[in-house]
Formats: C-alpha cells, structure tokens, sequence
C-alpha cells in the first residue's frame, strides 16, 4: 500500500513541475512592477525612488546634525 501511495505523489509532484517555472515568472513580474512602475498621484516617482530620496533625505539630515558642536 505504501508503495502505490508514493507512485501518486510522486506523479502529482511531476505533473506540477512545470507550473513552478510560470508561477515565478508571474511573481517575479508583479514584484518588478510594484518596485519600478510610477505610482499615478506621486509626481511620476517608483517606490525605489522614494525610498532613495528618504534615504538621501535621511543622510543630509543626520550629516547636519552631527556637524553641530
């Protein structure tokens, strides 16, 4: 019995190898598109965009105050 069990998930398992790859890609691609697309209201700017003025933001403030006596 235990053999019969293992040659149906092992079939399961080998049919299901091939969506892997186009599960991915779609992850993949929202991922990109969440990251590097514009977000309309936002004055054109991606996300990674504001994240590097916040981080660029962040520096040029943290730099002032560390250059006050």
């Amino acid at each position: 019995m235990t053999n019969r069990f293992h040659c149906v998930l092992a079939t399961a398992c080998g049919r299901q190898r091939g969506f892997t790859s186009v599960e991915y890609v779609m992850v993949t691609l929202v991922v990109f598109g969440a990251l590097f697309l514009p977000i309309p209201g936002a004055g054109g700017l991606t996300p990674v965009g504001m994240l590097m003025a916040g981080l660029r933001n962040f520096q040029m403030h943290t730099t002032f105050l560390l250059s006050m006596p």
